[in-house]
């Protein structure tokens, strides 16, 4: 009776479980659902194995699915789509691996699919004993959960709550996929017919620099404004006092949570790129990145990827002239957990190994603001940098993720500090070492829900930062204002509207240097 009752049990779950956080409280796990009495009834009535086997495998087929759901939206604010998201399973694997020892995560998964092997026993073990309870005990087995169901008509919102067409669900987004991938490829097919000289700009290098997870939070949200606010106010002090200026704008981003190459491909293609499938066919098209306009119009092209660990055969289409990916770079400390390399680093091997007499156009990917957020590195005098070495494991603060991570709170705090370190660095390098650049820092998207609430915007903030003032004044009024904070009353740009606005605003050297209205 025991193994029957336990099915019952996992066979309500597998069924209420939520697929979206907002469901994950105690009242959805007591309410009935009609599914359940039908099936032990079924069961009851024609016990034959392949019916059970059915059962079971849907029964897990929905958990999985619905625990797939929470996780993308706890991670990325979006469900699971079985199309285009299986591969995130390397990258989970490879955070996981990072931020605990190789062991612990491998014991972690053993777990899981533990877990999984157990309900299954005991799905088949309680359900196959079914047909030999009593006729009494078999009718209320199935009777209970029928009278509830009745019972729960009559109370307004519980019908709500039923079981939900898991797979349909799944079936709509893989085919909505299909149909949004034919809609980008025939987008994609649209002539492209921009080849600008960027005239306005001179021969000044121009670098854009993403910062992992900078999200419109980290400045709005009450939980870090303690850090943000300050940290704000002494880059712009410091950039101010070197002769340098700052417009800035919020830009909605395609993605939250993760996937920071979307953002990436957003920004340099003008193309909306906010699903894999978009990003794998934009990285096959002709379409010229921002990079490529840069290079045909004489600027030296080239990539700082501390992230980059593995072949990326993406850089063909970004087209640089020089790709740094993590061994390129030749760091010669010691990883930050899942960081490779400090962002000071990144920042002073850029300048060591990519900028040259000029023009250059150069992409950073800056990642200590990456997950774990812990240990973080120091900040050191900027002429012991050298080849990193420097980072022995000595320079660094911060307990271990697994210490971190055990609590929310404190989850938040090192993520705060990882992007007071950041801006800090940033703005120490800019100061010291911007010479006469134009400078475009964005964050790639927003951080996962954990450290910003359900809800959020995707919003990421975007600097452009100068010397000389008549350049950041092209810049449209009604989207950028003056200083390193948006004005919050402006909307929100799209990114991918930042192509054109590149090569619109700096493309004419005679146009009198007047803010677009």
């Amino acid at each position: 009776m025991a193994l029957v009752l336990g099915a019952c049990v996992l066979l309500h779950l597998a069924m209420v479980m939520p697929s979206h956080p907002a469901g994950l409280v105690p009242a959805r796990f007591v309410r009935p659902t009609w599914e359940l009495p039908v099936i032990l009834l079924l069961l009851a009535a024609f016990p034959n194995r392949p019916l059970r086997a059915l059962v079971i495998a849907l029964a897990l087929v929905f958990s999985v699915l619905r625990i797939a759901d929470l996780a993308t939206y706890l991670a990325l604010s979006r469900p699971f789509d079985p199309l285009l998201d299986i591969h995130l399973l390397v990258s989970g694997w490879e955070l996981l691996v990072s931020s605990v020892a190789y062991h612990e995560a491998l014991l972690a998964v053993v777990l899981v699919l533990g877990a999984l092997g157990a309900a299954t026993w005991m799905l088949w073990a309680g359900l196959s004993r079914l047909p030999r309870l009593g006729g009494r005990t078999r009718g209320a087995v199935a009777g209970v959960p029928l009278i509830a169901v009745l019972v729960s008509t009559a109370v307004p919102g519980w019908s709500a709550f039923a079981a939900t067409p898991v797979v349909s669900n799944q079936v709509s987004r893989m085919a909505r996929s299909v149909v949004d991938l034919r809609d980008f490829s025939e987008e994609l097919a649209e002539r492209q017919d921009i080849a600008p000289a960027f005239e306005a700009l001179g021969d000044r290098d121009v670098i854009v620099a993403f910062i992992e997870s900078y999200g419109r939070s980290f400045l709005d949200d009450a939980a870090y404004t303690e850090v943000s606010n300050p940290r704000l106010d002494a880059v712009e002090t410091r950039l101010s006092d070197a002769g340098w200026s700052i417009r800035s704008t919020f830009l909605a981003a395609p993605t939250r949570g993760g996937q920071s190459w979307l953002s990436h491909g957003t920004f340099l293609s003008g193309l909306w790129v906010n699903n894999q499938s978009r990003y794998d066919r934009l990285m096959i098209s002709d379409r010229a990145s921002l990079n490529a306009l840069f290079g045909e119009a004489g600027w030296a092209t080239g990539a700082a990827m501390p992230a980059i660990v593995q072949d990326w055969p993406e850089a063909a289409w970004y087209d640089y002239d020089t790709t740094l990916d993590a061994s390129g770079l030749a760091y010669a400390g010691e990883p930050f957990e899942w960081v490779t390399m400090p962002d000071q680093y990144t920042w002073s091997a850029m300048d060591r190994l990519l900028r040259g007499p000029g023009p250059d156009m150069i992409e950073m990917a800056l990642i200590t603001s990456h997950a774990p957020w812990t240990p973080l590195p120091r900040i050191v005098p900027w002429d012991a940098v050298g080849d990193g070495g420097i980072f022995d494991g000595t320079q660094r603060d911060g307990d271990t993720p697994r210490e971190v991570w055990s609590d929310p709170e404190r989850i938040r705090t090192q993520y705060g500090l990882s992007l007071d370190y950041a801006l800090e660095v940033m703005g120490q390098y800019i100061a010291r070492d911007g010479e006469d650049a134009l400078f475009i820092v964005l964050g790639d998207h927003q951080p996962a829900p954990l450290l910003t609430g359900e809800g959020a915007s995707p919003d990421v903030p975007m600097h452009v930062i100068s010397r000389d003032t008549g350049l950041l004044e092209r810049l449209p009024d009604e989207v950028f204002s003056d200083g390193i904070r948006p004005a919050p009353d402006r909307p929100a740009l799209s990114m991918d509207a930042i192509y054109g606005l590149m090569t619109s605003v700096f493309e004419d050297p005679d146009v009198a240097a007047s803010r677009t209205n």
